[in-house]
Formats: structure tokens, sequence, C-alpha cells
């Protein structure tokens, strides 16, 4: 991976973000809008975008991966003659920006009103990394629609933006007038100005953290892709530049340095958050440095130097305090001892240093807000966020609780016909959907919002308005196996940490792989029938005549997560045909 040529001047995380919001509205062969002096982006002939994209749980540690690397993967580059050709052309030996742009894999939920109600622990987390530092902002600049939706950008926000542009292009390839531009419509002005735009909007570079394969897409799981951009451009074109993950290698990203010269491929598994993996990356490649680092940018060059790294370390002490988020967050504030790695603890010393330092400078420039000697509390920190992801959601539908913390994957599964012998391929869909709530919570609210079943709240026995939810959820997404992954806390005092197993199967072709996965998890997982809260009766049983088939299991285990059962289940499967 190539070392970094220059740094881009460290800027407020808020206002990086959105920087980066605005400048995505461009065609990657365009040249940057114009841009204030305070920016962080150094000026370039050209400019590569590449979006940095989170797994589709959309989870904290996703979406916080994605900013973190984007904020100091941002780079100019001097790029080789003999290596490079400009987007727009031109060739190669030139200063080229290479802009991370951090992208949420979202691609039913725009930002702003809706993301903030289904990620609060995001929003909290945000405002949190800049709140000590509010002052330098005016205004309600801080509201958390606002902020999400001028500061970071979804799948679904994505989609949009390139569906008009390719609209825009094709009306002005047949000649068709062009109205002037103004600050609501980058489209046109880029489409007037180049006529590489068609080429550079379908193609996309994509860096991947959190996870380190492209799902296969429906209906038939040939292709690979990101849900919500290449079924709606067909033909768009995705380059993974590379990864950072802490899942399973799933051998979809290339080992050869050569297809990835300025990303890492870095897929290391044990380790607590993903968050902590692209810390270090960054910091090895020295894009985040231990001591304060201050650009030459000639508009500072008034500023005295102690001014300059006291801003510099704020900045960076509020990307530290996002970062520690995810961290904190995956690893219930480094207590998860089965979770926490010697990376994750490097990492969180790296960034404890950052956020004290960034706080002395604060209080450097603005001696007023001394006094009170205010301190890192790492505690607070956590506990604010975790209380907002737990309650979060209490406010979502029976649909959006599934979908909210969810992964799926499509298995090829080998069987042989026993009257020819030969061997045939079948797909297999699973999904496993995760929340910080009780099975018996997910029964009583399903009972609460169904209006079909003539069934009293007070009714927690009764799962049949459970499994319509879950068949129609798994209808939805052409599912033949979902799973339900519960991870939860009792009330204090005793604060106990419980683990929940559902498995719900609508195809019967994947009964040998559940019964194989059962056999093997009983002892690794340590499964045992029922739940911890409440009664949960099956209806009907565990199976019925269609084929589906019904368990709850009761996790003795709590050390394995999602990361560690769908490995277990997806091997099941696959390993069912033999």
């Amino acid at each position: 991976m190539s070392k970094p040529t220059s740094f881009t001047r460290r800027l407020d995380l808020f206002r990086f973000l959105k920087q980066t919001h605005a400048s995505s509205h461009y065609s990657h062969s365009q040249q940057l809008p114009p841009i204030s002096s305070s920016s962080s982006i150094s000026t370039a002939q050209t400019k590569c975008q590449i979006y940095v994209l989170g797994n589709p749980s959309a989870d904290l540690d996703s979406i916080i991966s994605a900013i973190i690397y984007s904020y100091f993967a941002t780079r100019v580059i001097s790029a080789s003659p003999a290596s490079v050709t400009s987007s727009s052309g031109r060739e190669g030996g030139e200063n080229i920006l290479r802009q991370y742009i951090p992208l949420i894999d979202l691609p039913d939920v725009h930002a702003g009103k809706e993301l903030a109600r289904l990620r609060p622990e995001f929003v909290t987390a945000l405002r949190l990394a800049v709140g000590w530092d509010e002052g330098r902002v005016s205004g309600n600049e801080y509201h958390a629609e606002n902020s999400l939706e001028n500061s970071v950008l979804t799948v679904a926000d994505l989609k949009e933006r390139l569906v008009e542009l390719d609209r825009t292009t094709a009306s002005s390839g047949r000649g068709k007038e062009t109205e002037a531009p103004n600050t609501r419509n980058y489209e046109e002005a880029a489409s007037k100005s180049s006529n590489h735009i068609a080429d550079g909007q379908k193609n996309l570079n994509i860096m991947m953290v959190d996870w380190n394969a492209l799902p296969k897409l429906p209906p038939k799981g040939e292709k690979r892709g990101i849900e919500g951009l290449s079924d709606a451009l067909p033909g768009l074109k995705i380059s993974v530049v590379g990864c950072i993950d802490h899942h399973d290698d799933e051998f979809f990203v290339s080992r050869e340095s050569d297809s990835h010269p300025y990303d890492p491929r870095c897929i290391q598994t044990g380790v607590g958050s993903c968050t902590s993996l692209v810390v270090r990356e960054l910091r090895a490649q020295g894009l985040w440095l231990d001591d304060v680092s201050c650009s030459s940018d000639p508009t500072t060059t008034t500023m005295v130097a102690e001014t300059r790294e006291d801003q510099t370390a704020i900045y960076e002490a509020q990307v530290a305090k996002l970062a520690m988020a995810a961290i904190l967050i995956d690893t219930a504030n480094m207590t998860a001892k089965s979770k926490v790695s010697a990376v994750d603890t490097a990492v969180v010393a790296f960034l404890e240093a950052k956020i004290r330092a960034g706080i002395k400078a604060h209080f450097r420039s603005n001696p007023q807000f001394a006094t009170g000697g205010a301190d890192w509390d790492r505690q607070s920190f956590y506990d604010a966020i975790a209380l907002v992801k737990e309650n979060s959601v209490e406010n979502l539908t029976v649909q959006e609780v599934l979908g909210r913390d969810y992964k799926e994957w499509t298995e090829t599964v080998t069987t042989k016909t026993t009257s020819s012998g030969t061997n045939s391929n079948t797909t297999m869909k699973l999904g496993i959907c995760c929340m910080v709530k009780p099975l018996s919570w997910l029964v009583e609210k399903c009972i609460r919002e169904s209006k079909d079943v003539a069934t009293t709240p007070t009714d927690t026995r009764c799962t049949t308005p459970l499994f319509k939810y879950l068949s129609s959820f798994a209808t939805e997404k052409h599912l033949d196996l979902v799973a339900v992954m519960t991870a939860f806390r009792t009330p204090a005092p005793k604060s106990e940490f419980y683990r929940e197993l559902l498995l719900y199967s609508l195809n019967r072709e994947c009964l040998p792989g559940v019964e194989s996965f059962e056999a093997a998890a009983a002892g690794e997982l340590g499964l045992e029938e029922g739940v911890w809260i409440g009664d949960f009766a099956l209806t009907g049983g565990t199976g019925d005549n269609n084929g589906c088939y019904k368990r709850v299991w009761k996790q003795i285990d709590v050390s394995k997560s999602r990361k560690q059962v769908a490995p277990l289940l997806r091997g099941a499967l696959c390993g069912s045909a033999d």
C-alpha cells in the first residue's frame, strides 16, 4: 500500500462530513466544488472518489469505521505516469486527490429524520464526539435531523443522485438545454462541464469496512453487488479497492497488492471492533500519527504554531471520541473478556491519549471553560450511548426491529440426484436478525401491533403473530431460513447478560441443515430449549406439514455472537447436501 504523498489539513469532524456529503453530488471525473480556505482538502489537478462502505446491518461499528477511515485516508497522492490515467483522460504524473466518502449501507433509508429514528445511538455518538466543542458552531447545526441530512450519505441517497445524474447526462447528450446551476443542483453543473460524466458515473470505487464480500443479489444469486445500487443502475461497475474487517475471510477481495495499491486488505478475526482495526491500519500507514502534525497550508501561515497544533488536537480528539463509541459498544466498555483483544486495548489507549490531548488544547484555546476541571469520563460516555441503543427499538415497528441489525448470506448448495448420480446446485438464503431485547419482548410487541389476531397483549404465550411477522419478513427478503438472536441485560441490581436464539425455516430443503446445526451447536453454543424471560409457546410445535421448522433456545455460552453463529449455520446448510 502506498504511503501518503501529502496530508490534508485536519478539519472539524462535522465540517469534514458536510464537505464530503456535498462533493458526493459530483461525478468522479469532475473538479471539486468551490470550497473555503478552511477546507481540509488540498488543491489537486483531479480527484478520485472512493466510497467507504460498511456492512448492510449499518450498525455503529460499520458507520463509524467508514467515517474514521474516510477522515484520515483522504489525501493527495502523486500518480505514476506508468500506472495511473486520470478519469478525465489526462495521463498520470499529476497530483490526485483521493477523496474518501463514508457511505451507510441502507438502501431504503435516507439520511435525516428516518436515519435519526432508526440509528439514534449514532446521533448520540456524533453529538458527544463534537459536543464539548459546540461553541464553534452556531445555530441548530447539531440538531439530529439537520446534521444527518447534510453530513452523511446512505445508499438510498447515493442512488437518487446517480439516477438523477444519469438522467441529466442523457438529456445533455441529446443536446437539450440545461438551466443555470444553483446550489441545489450540482448534477446539472457537472453535466455541462464535462463529456466524461457518463463514464465516471458507471464506475464506483468501494473500500469495504466491517465486511469483506459484496452480497449475491436476487433473484438467482449469480451476481454480486450493492443492494439498492446495482439493481437500480444495471450498468454500474463496482471496483473494490480494499477492505478492513474482523469477520471470517470470504475470499472475495483480491490478495494481490497491485489491485489495491493505496488501501489495505486487512482481515483479522478475534478483534472486538472493526473500528479498532481501522485505527490500527491508519496508524501503520502513517495516516494517523501519534503526535499532532500540521500541514503547511498557506492559508494558515498567519496563525502561530501552537494555535494550529491545538486546533489539530481538538479535531483529532473529536474523531477519537467517535471511534471510541464504536469500540466501547462492541466490547461493553472493554469488559467483555471474550471480545476484547490486544488490538482493541492498544487502540483504546491511543484514542484516550488523543482525547485528553484535545481536551487540554480546547481549554488552552478557551480558558473560560477550564474552571470546571472537566475530564474524559469513559464510563459516562459509554452509558449514554448504550442507553440510547437499548431504548431505540421501542419506537420502531416489528419489521424495523427485525431489519435494524440484520445480515444475510446466499449459499450455493450442491446436491446429488440419486437416480442419475449427477450433481445440481441450489441456492439457500439465510438471514440473521439481532436485537437487544428478549424474545418475550418481541412476542408482546408483535401481539400489540397485530391487527389480525384476537389476542390481548397480556397473552404472552401466543407466538402466532410473531411467526406471521417473521414469515412476512422472510418473504420480503427471499429467505429460506431466518434466525433471531437476542442479547440483553436484566434490570439492576443483578444486571445479568443473556442470549437467546430462534430459528425459523420456511423451506423443507433447509431441514437437514438446521438439524445438523442443532446437533453441532448444542455443545458449541450451549443451547438449551426455552427462553430466559417469560413463556414462549411454539404454536403448532417445532415443525409443520409445510416443511416449516421452529426452534427456540437459551444460549448458555454468551461469548458467541453472530460472528460465531453465522459460520456454524452457513456451514451446516452447505454440509447438509453431502
